[in-house]
């Protein structure tokens, strides 16, 4: 049987059920820009024209920052994406041309400019008929006009437009063509930013690299304003998580527990977004007619549910951060005490929840895992668990020998906030986990190298090692994790496993700990939460015929080492073999 959720969750099916929505425009507008975004992403941006055509200005400004932005991997910086801007512009244009050009005229001028600086390039034709008429011809004239014959081109005034991306030409140019019309004064001053961009490449010997470099620097000053915009929402910029991140695995852990303040990533960090957010608007009564736009409740409550049953939005009854780990957070000291916290000071509990959720952010933007970013509902699970592992070294023994009262869990989270936790747990992860691993690994393999009959295996090994030797000096052993897959068959599938995924920027709890072990933590969770934990580990690679870990690659290099010869049948031993002296 077809249930409900399974026909909603279908894109074309979804537009239309929202489509047959009453008071669809007031909904959609009343959205916030993530859960809008989450829509458009589910329906796929191609389908969602319609979606579109009733978002606010201030929804796509919202949207656009997210959406227009790509990172090659976790803690590199987001570099715009020219392509994705094109097929939004041809998805805006499906609500017509006017629409698609009003609202790039509603966007800041510095964003548009770059956007299309993306897409075309602008020349001055009379500029340039005025040099490519003079008596001394340049090698760089012929190259322009070699370059302008052929392409496709629009002139306004005296710009020519010419395309970049012969894709996206047509929505560009339906879009200009609207510009010139309705906005003419906002088309001239793009155009002539854009020409004095376009003029560098023509003017300069070696001018792609100016053109680029003036381009590239308009891009900066667009994203430098985009993240002062997300740091009032609590984002954290890829380079700043990168700083924290590694700042909590190269500080001494001792100086970590003995700290009194944020360090300097976080407090700048927390300065940025109380700079950043606006003040808050006086509370004012609506005048008489005002709400007349507002979606009625019943309207809404359907509204909200279509979008649920396509898990656009969490059920009615889930809970926040802290109780969404809650299931598999029951056996942590930290969140415990950050409940404890909830019932005793309202205030702090704000704070410390602030805290946890920049750390998530952090791990959002700066942290891989399995050789992809963080899933929102990963960076929870993996923030919470680190900041176990830490408070339980700040506790100390008192930790091991017995479990905290309430009294005492409540004191340790009001004397330690969570971001010092986050970073001693993340230092015991990085120290005592990853690199501990790597050595176990290290020494594995050059047991390995030592029995290895097959002289072309085990040059391929010495490189393994070798590369893993200097990525684990440089304290980043992760980087030799895919190499693993080269020497698996050697190394042993019951090694290779946990290996893989302990040498990881964010290790998880290998296959072979045990079971015993893992109950030790958060229930359920697959990533260290506990001091047990890390213990049992060291303890499973340290084993030389232990399930698992070092003990599976110690196996591999008995399996991999020269049988003994055998004993002759039949023979006796000579004489006095065996015998006392």
């Amino acid at each position: 049987m077809t249930t409900t959720f399974a026909k909603s969750a279908r894109p074309r099916h979804l537009v239309a059920r929202l489509l047959e929505q009453p008071d669809l425009v007031h909904l959609v507008r009343g959205l916030e820009v993530p859960v809008l975004l989450r829509l458009i992403r589910h329906i796929g941006l191609e389908d969602a024209g319609e979606i579109v055509a009733l978002a606010t200005t201030e929804q796509l400004k919202g949207i656009f920052d997210e959406d227009l932005w790509r990172s090659e991997r976790p803690g590199k910086d987001e570099a715009f994406d020219a392509d994705r801007f094109a097929l939004w512009l041809e998805v805006m244009l499906e609500a017509g041309e006017a629409f698609a050009a009003q609202k790039l005229a509603e966007l800041d001028e510095d964003f548009v400019t770059m956007a299309l600086c993306k897409q075309v390039l602008v020349i001055d034709v009379d500029a340039l008929s005025v040099q490519m008429s003079s008596s001394e011809r340049s090698d760089d004239d012929e190259l322009v006009e070699k370059a302008l014959e052929g392409c496709q081109y629009q002139e306004f005034e005296e710009f020519r437009v010419i395309a970049k991306d012969p894709r996206s030409w047509d929505a560009v140019l339906l879009v200009l063509v609207e510009l010139d019309r309705e906005h003419h004064a906002l088309l001239r001053a793009l155009l002539e930013r854009c020409c004095a961009i376009s003029t560098e490449y023509i003017e300069e010997s070696g001018g792609l690299y100016d053109v680029l470099t003036s381009d590239e620097m308009l891009e900066s000053d667009v994203a430098a304003e985009r993240e002062e915009r997300r740091e009032r929402e609590g984002f954290v910029a890829p380079s700043a998580a990168l700083s924290f991140l590694e700042l909590s695995r190269v500080t001494p852990l001792e100086e970590i527990l003995g700290s009194r303040t944020y360090d300097a990533v976080t407090r700048a960090h927390f300065r940025a977004e109380t700079r950043a957010r606006p003040a808050a608007a006086p509370t004012r009564r609506p005048t008489p007619g005002e709400d007349k736009g507002a979606p009625a409740a019943e309207n809404l409550e359907s509204f909200l549910e279509v979008l649920r049953e396509a898990d656009i939005l969490p059920p009615a009854t889930e809970p926040r951060l802290l109780e969404a780990g809650a299931e598999r957070g029951d056996d942590l000291l930290f969140t415990q005490a950050i409940r404890e916290v909830m019932a005793r000071d309202t205030a702090l509990y704000g704070k410390r929840l602030m805290e946890l959720s920049y750390l998530v952010n952090v791990l959002i933007s700066g942290c891989s895992h399995d050789g992809r970013a963080l899933r929102p509902f990963e960076a929870v699970e993996a923030a919470l668990c680190t900041c176990n592992l830490g408070l339980e070294r700040l506790l100390g023994a008192r930790a091991e020998r017995r479990r905290p009262g309430p009294d005492e869990l409540f004191s340790s989270v009001a004397e330690h906030d969570a971001v010092k936790a986050f970073m001693a747990g993340w230092n015991v992860l990085h120290h005592e986990v990853v690199l501990f691993a790597a050595g176990a690994l290290r020494n594995a393999l050059a047991v390995l190298v030592a029995n290895q009959p097959d002289a072309q295996v085990a040059r391929e090994i010495e490189r393994v090692a070798a590369a893993l030797g200097s990525d684990t000096d440089a304290g980043k052993p992760w980087r030799s994790r895919g190499k693993l897959d080269r020497i698996a068959r050697a190394l042993g599938a019951e090694a290779a496993s946990p290996f893989r995924a302990l040498l990881d920027e964010l290790p998880a709890l290998p296959p072979g700990l045990g079971d015993r072990a893992r109950s030790r933590g958060a229930r359920g969770s697959r990533f260290f939460s506990s001091a047990a934990q890390v213990l049992a580990l060291q303890a499973m690679l340290a084993r030389p015929e232990g399930g698992g870990g070092g003990g599976g690659a110690k196996r591999a290099a008995a399996r991999a080492a020269p049988a003994a010869p055998a004993k002759p049948r039949g023979k006796r031993p000579p004489p006095g073999a065996g015998r006392r002296k």
